[in-house]
């Protein structure tokens, strides 16, 4: 079984865990807005290479059963992973 809270690793090559990236703000680079937390991963699963994260929004009330308002982001378009926030560019994508 692939562990892979031991086999994330981000775009500089340090050894990171998922459970690190869920607990940053996601941030839009182009507006300075907050999209909201990670909640996921989409990895290629014969490399092992990260193709996207999945931001859950922030809402006034979190709906568990609906994952229609989730925001993929492909992993190319992340600039920086700073200690409380993870910058993205959300403009060079369609939303």
């Amino acid at each position: 079984m692939l562990n892979l809270h031991k086999l994330t690793y981000n775009v500089w090559g340090e050894v990171m865990l998922l459970g690190d990236l869920q607990s940053k703000d996601v941030v839009n680079v182009v507006d300075g807005s907050k999209l909201g937390k990670i909640t996921d991963m989409e990895i290629e699963a014969s490399s092992g290479k990260i193709i996207s994260i999945i931001v859950q929004p922030y809402t006034r009330m979190i709906n568990f059963f609906s994952s229609g308002n989730q925001v993929i982001i492909p992993w190319n378009q992340i600039i920086k992973i700073g200690g409380e926030v993870v910058i993205v560019n959300y403009n060079t994508f369609v939303k």
